[in-house]
């Protein structure tokens, strides 16, 4: 494929500076790359809240004048974006032949159009899996060991210990830890919880079952997994069909000492029956970083929970984790200009 010129389209929480640092390398082979910023005068704050409804909303929703113009200007074959919006007018403003997605998602292209007018789509999966994953089990241990308790204490001036065994965390080793979502970020945390030989249960229909089985893990169905469990660690996207894949009945099979972490999608979470579960200790706690409503409010019960940990949705936060977006788009840009099979193509 010839490939003469590239607009990066970044925003707020993906600025197009960052990604020409990780597109560079394409002008050794001769791509001229141009930079624009979509929705440049807000901050990354505002930016995701109006960017919070892109899945539902669709990219024709937003106002993309700016991405056309910038087009036309530029005289881009191939437009790469973070979270700006590729609606059917952006696509047909264009002589776009690759359309790069630096994200795992692509809720913001309109790929059926883009399919119809023979429009590549890339994107980029797993760009934040050590990101999340490293998190993901950062929430595990915090919870599990009370670290963020004792380090409240500590700073009010109390130096409280413990050595009750009856009120002592287990070992991590002698845990079972079921993953819910087995794609690339679930895998990075078995991969990670291994080295602690904590036993790993994974649920997800959708996974083939060697992957379980290279990564040493149990696959097993979502109720004997809550049902045996000692964490529960949730890694599925979230769909119509995921949507409060945990209610009451699932609290109610989970173990009383459980704990869950979240750090996927506050809506796979009936949150109204996780509270209703913890102020009945039907589990023991939960570790979030994301809810059903962000921000959530001060006055959420979750808030005044001293079992619960919770943290302003920034688990995906990393620098790397901006940057292996584009890079990963980029990567599969140049195997299609050297006439490979890019690894990560939607249509």
């Amino acid at each position: 494929m010839q490939v003469d010129k590239v607009l990066l389209c970044g925003d707020p929480q993906q600025p197009s500076e960052y990604m020409h640092e990780s597109a560079a390398f394409l002008e050794d082979r001769g791509v001229e790359l141009a930079r624009m910023d979509w929705r440049g005068d807000l901050s990354a704050e505002r930016f995701r809240e109006v960017t919070m409804e892109m899945e539902s909303r669709g990219p024709a929703s937003y106002d993309t004048s700016s991405i056309e113009a910038e087009l036309e200007r530029t005289g881009a074959d191939v437009l790469i974006v973070h979270k700006a919006p590729v609606s059917a007018s952006v696509i047909e403003s264009a002589p776009l032949s690759v359309v790069g997605c630096a994200r795992g998602g692509t809720e913001n292209v309109d790929v059926a159009t883009a399919e119809e007018r023979g429009v590549t789509v890339l994107h980029a999966p797993g760009r934040n899996k050590n990101a999340v994953s490293d998190y993901a089990v950062s929430l595990l241990l915090s919870k599990v060991r009370a670290i963020p308790h004792h380090n409240a204490n500590l700073h009010d001036g109390e130096w409280a210990q413990v050595f009750d065994p009856a009120r002592l965390p287990r070992d991590i080793e002698e845990m079972t830890v079921g993953i819910v979502g087995f794609g690339n970020i679930g895998q990075e945390v078995a991969r990670r919880l291994s080295g602690f030989r904590a036993d790993l249960l994974a649920y997800d229909p959708y996974q083939d079952p060697e992957t379980f089985e290279e990564r040493g893990v149990e696959p097993t169905d979502l109720d004997d997994l809550l049902s045996r469990a000692d964490a529960v660690t949730l890694h599925a996207r979230l769909t119509d069909e995921t949507a409060h894949l945990l209610d009451a009945e699932s609290f109610a099979t989970m173990r009383e000492s459980a704990i869950l972490v979240n750090s996927a999608r506050g809506g796979l979470v009936d949150e109204d029956a996780l509270v209703d579960a913890l102020q009945r200790g039907e589990i023991a706690g939960a570790a979030l970083d994301v809810f059903e409503t962000e921000p959530i409010g001060s006055d959420h019960p979750l808030v005044g929970m001293d079992q619960v940990i919770l943290s302003p949705h920034t688990a995906g936060s990393t620098r790397d984790a901006v940057t292996n977006g584009p890079r990963i788009v980029a990567e599969d840009l140049a195997a299609l200009v050297d006439g490979s099979e890019p690894s990560h193509r939607i249509v």
